[in-house]
């Protein structure tokens, strides 16, 4: 009987154990800046990057998964906001649980939407924010502008201050860039779109209607949808958000 060499053998379980560790990984790697988040899909047709809410991330990557298997040359990202931490490892930022919308962490959060477009280099880019997701949004394609091809903000505490005090009876998150005051001087390159439901108790639909009544005032294409039957979880709002990701979809 004829036995392998043991340098034969030590190769094949070398690419054997490769192989198996291979399929935990993610299809490639995307530069996110100090950022973590999880990849899903592949291609550069579009880039969709998911911003979770206050609650933490983990909820989204299912539609994440199912979005990229849909929608040829996509690639979708969860990615993790700053200061919070996942399943992909922990955001440089900071987040003591409250009024963390700060201008540090809008310009990490900047940066890593900045990096994984001139990375991937994608024909359009469209960025998920629900609730605190959108919180940081609305500002950034302001402050940052001409990374963001198309926003879509959900359920956006888009008034801080009011927000707040509807909330807790007083505005409480003083150090947090509030999106309303920066609705003017978004890209007129990018595109606005606001969804928020008609039956949400923690960002009620004015919040959202007064941000897209003051950008609209200035040119930016923004628009506002207010599903009926639909509140603040993602659960409710997903299949409306779904419907907005695919109509901007290259």
């Amino acid at each position: 009987m004829r036995v392998a060499p043991l340098r034969s053998f030590a190769t094949h379980l070398v690419t054997a154990f490769a192989l198996w560790l291979g399929s935990f990984a993610p299809a490639f790697a995307l530069d996110m800046g100090q950022m973590a988040g999880d990849v899903w899909g592949s291609g550069n047709r579009n880039l969709v990057v998911i911003l979770h809410g206050d609650g933490g991330p983990g909820r989204y990557d299912s539609y994440a998964k199912a979005l990229a298997s849909a929608a040829k040359g996509t690639t979708v990202v969860t990615l993790v906001r700053p200061g919070f931490r996942g399943s992909a490892g922990r955001s440089k930022g900071t987040n003591s649980g409250k009024d963390h919308y700060t201008s540090r962490n809008n310009k990490l959060l900047a940066a890593s939407l900045a990096a994984m477009k001139n990375d991937l280099r994608p024909q359009r880019m469209i960025v998920v924010g629900h609730s605190g997701g959108a919180g940081q949004l609305g500002t950034v394609i302001a402050t940052a502008p001409g990374i963001v091809d198309v926003a879509v903000l959900v359920s956006c505490p888009c008034n801080v201050p009011r927000w707040r005090i509807h909330r807790r009876g007083k505005n409480n998150w003083t150090a947090s860039q509030s999106p309303h005051k920066y609705a003017k001087k978004v890209s007129r390159n990018t595109k606005v779109v606001a969804i928020t439901g008609a039956n949400d108790p923690n960002t009620r639909p004015h919040l959202a209607e007064e941000y897209v009544t003051l950008a609209r005032s200035a040119g930016v294409n923004a628009s506002l949808s207010v599903p009926k039957g639909v509140n603040h979880k993602w659960s409710s709002l997903v299949r409306h958000v779904d419907a907005a990701i695919r109509k901007n979809l290259r």
